[in-house]
């Protein structure tokens, strides 16, 4: 009988196998263990970057805020400051530059050994180059704002100066190169603020405490948030009593009001404020409530694109002053927030919705609403000149367009027998004078735009007195003023056996006509467009001619 094999050993083939897997298994820990030493290394550099910002935030706050510009000249912080990589901004924008005010001389060149340098530094650590730059500037935080440091040449101060903290801002920026890093490099930016104002002087021994606010206004209705007593000395902090306050109103014990008034009305209330010593002030402080303003706006508005608009907000009641807003307002106008004036010039057609409010002094308000409507320009279409014989009639339609869509036509220098249809706009009759006429027809719209076109009409006749100089197409006149000018006008008179008067009106000034011969001249002294109507005139028989034409004077 056969005995079974000891397997205690590795065939070959198995050996093989083990050794590939095991190569397989180093291979794919490769990058695991190249990416943790890279990450390791990324993290040592940003640690360093982080030392030498703090170290130079150190050296900042080392020094008084007296001493932090001394020795940085205007010309090297100019550069310095214009040299700033983007990732400053958010720091830059909110800061104003500063310089030493004792180096007067705008080409000086001190800033590089400076106690805080305008200069780069360069530093090494562990073979990684970082430079590091110190910006100087300053800044404010003003009492009750928003908190943040704001550049005081971009935002006025309160009108309370006690409310204006007043700052110099240092940004540290340190900068390396990696193989961790964006093309552009790393960089870590950490900035502090220095006092700006003189070394405090501690007094110990203030005064009493004493209640500056003796009056307040408020609206009825209307939340109030966070009003603040205030007060003068006291060994702080100071405690607030009162013995009543306006319905919904309440004071804290930190001086501050909160609540919603509930009643017009005046109030005079005991208000009392005491600091830690027992030390107190009480004093009536006389609370007003009102009630909210009230807003007179437009009911509605209409205008045409292109046309100047005014319109008035107007807010009574409440306390004054007021502040007026308003949004939906048509393209191209504009609100004055303190008088309410809305003016501007429309200038795309639409129906707007506007809506109006007006807050007083008391943090009242009311709004209402509106509809601002803006219609096409009102045009009428250019009307063809007419040229008849005496006994034709007249067929002629002016066109308008635009607007509000509501019509009403008239006209002005029509020839005898011709009448406008002012609900069409068409122009007929029978003319009973010849000449040369010049119509001006007008369409004016619902909202009272208006829009004219001139046009030329000629009655001409051989059988009756009529003009037969100057000729029809030649008959408007172009002079000079100051210069001499003439023109001579005749008519069919003598061939009809006729002696005719002539009389002129709307000649320029410094121009006359002689009746006799008919002669129009002198020199014309005032530039413009001038229309001018020739009359002719006979008696027995009876005939009549006209001639107008337009005399434009440069």
């Amino acid at each position: 009988m056969r005995t079974a094999r000891d397997d205690r050993g590795f065939t070959l083939i198995e050996t093989m196998t083990s050794l590939a897997l095991l190569g397989v298994t180093l291979a794919a820990m490769g990058p695991f263990f190249i990416g943790s030493f890279q990450s390791v290394a990324h993290q040592r550099s940003s640690q360093a970057a982080v030392q030498l910002a703090d170290s130079a935030i150190e050296q900042v706050r080392a020094l008084k805020g007296s001493s932090l510009l001394t020795g940085r000249g205007q010309l090297r912080s100019t550069a310095q400051w214009n040299a700033a990589p983007a990732v400053l901004d958010p720091y830059l924008d909110t800061m104003q530059l500063a310089w030493d005010p004792l180096i007067t001389s705008a080409t000086s060149t001190l800033g590089d050994d400076a106690a805080i340098s305008t200069a780069p530094q360069t530093m090494t650590i562990e073979g990684t180059a970082y430079t590091r730059t110190i910006y100087l500037g300053i800044c404010d935080v003003y009492v009750g704002g928003t908190g943040a440091c704001v550049s005081p040449a971009l935002v006025a101060p309160p009108a309370d100066s006690t409310k204006d903290l007043k700052f110099f801002r240092a940004v540290v920026l340190v900068t390396w190169v990696s193989r961790n890093c964006p093309a552009a490099g790393c960089s870590y930016v950490v900035s502090t603020l220095v006092a700006r104002a003189s070394e405090p002087i501690f007094d110990f021994h203030r005064p009493a405490p004493l209640i500056k606010t003796l009056a307040a206004t408020f609206s009825k209705g209307t939340t109030v948030d966070n009003f603040t007593m205030e007060a003068a000395g006291g060994q702080l902090p100071n405690t607030w009593t009162t013995t009543s306050m306006p319905p919904g109103l309440l004071l804290n014990a930190t001086g501050v009001i909160t609540g919603t008034p509930a009643a017009a009305g005046t109030y005079p209330c005991m208000v009392t404020v005491r600091d830690t010593l027992g030390r107190s002030d009480t004093q009536t402080v006389t609370f007003t409530v009102v009630l909210p303003p009230a807003l007179t706006a437009p009911a509605g508005a209409q205008n045409h694109v292109g046309e100047p608009s005014g319109l008035q907000l107007s807010g009574t009641g409440g306390a004054a002053p007021y502040v007026y807003s308003a949004t939906g307002l048509p393209p191209g106008l504009t609100l004055n927030a303190a008088t309410g004036a809305i003016s501007g010039t429309v200038t795309t057609i639409g129906t707007y919705a506007v809506t109006a409010t007006v807050t007083d002094s008391a943090g009242g308000t009311a709004s209402k609403s509106y509809t601002h409507r803006v219609f096409p320009a009102l045009v009428i279409a250019p009307i063809a000149g007419q040229a008849i014989t005496l006994g034709q009639t007249i067929a002629v339609t002016a066109a308008g367009s635009g607007g509000n869509g509501t019509y009403s036509y008239a006209a002005t220098g029509l020839p005898a027998g011709v009448l406008i249809n002012p609900a069409t706009g068409v122009l007929g009759g029978l003319p009973t004078v010849p000449g040369r006429y010049l119509p001006v027809v007008t369409v004016t719209d619902g909202l009272g735009g208006t829009a004219s076109a001139g046009f030329v009409v000629v009655i001409s006749t051989t059988t009756s007195l009529i003009f037969t100089s100057p000729a029809w197409t030649a008959a408007d006149q172009t002079s000079t003023a100051g210069t001499p000018a003439t023109v001579t006008f005749q008519t069919n008179g003598s061939t009809l056996g006729l002696s005719p008067a002539l009389t002129v009106s709307g000649l320029p000034p410094g121009m006359t006509m002689n009746p006799l011969t008919g002669t129009i001249s002198g020199t014309p002294t005032k530039a413009g467009s001038y229309p001018v109507t020739v009359l002719a005139t006979n008696a027995l028989p009876p005939a009549t001619s006209s001639y107008t034409f337009l005399w434009t004077v440069k």
